[in-house]
């Protein structure tokens, strides 16, 4: 069975950003961007269902650390507002990481809407023609304000 590290990292967040700059993060494995009209604080989590080593005790979250081929790993965006004044126009653009696998219908977020790209981040729509995704794209429709947190999901499977 294929072992290997699961793709985690902190995201950067920042108002604005060059191009140049924007590109090189956002080809990171394991890294998110997120702008919007201010400055962002964001955290990305990856976690696989795991059963429990005592018999009868349900099984849990874990810290994806290592995968196997099928693995299913649930990734989570946090996206914090550390300003004073609500941010608009937030956007979130999620890389997939290397060796995995988008699972249709798994993203989610508030007052979201979810766009794809199968280009490398080049363009992207609500609805592709192929599931071979390169990128995951949020937008979100509305302020996000001082001290609020947006929870941004996705779940893909580890090939």
């Amino acid at each position: 069975t294929a072992v290997a590290m699961a793709g985690l990292g902190l995201a950067l967040a920042c108002g604005s950003l060059t191009a140049a700059a924007q590109e090189a993060e956002m080809s990171a494995v394991g890294a998110a961007l997120a702008t919007g009209t201010d400055l962002l604080e964001t955290e990305i989590t990856a976690e696989t269902f795991v059963q429990s080593a005592r018999a009868g005790d349900p099984p849990r979250f874990a810290v994806a650390r290592r995968l196997s081929a099928g693995d299913e790993v649930h990734y989570t965006i946090r996206v914090r507002n550390p300003g004073q004044q609500p941010v608009r126009d937030i956007q979130v653009t999620k890389r997939m990481p290397f060796g995995m696998q988008y699972l249709p219908g798994s993203a989610a977020g508030p007052a979201s809407d979810i766009e794809f790209s199968t280009d490398g981040g080049r363009s992207f729509q609500a609805r592709p023609e192929t599931d071979d995704y390169s990128h995951l794209r949020w937008t979100l429709r509305r302020p996000l304000p001082p001290g609020a947190t947006a929870l941004l999901r996705f779940r893909a499977t580890f090939l």
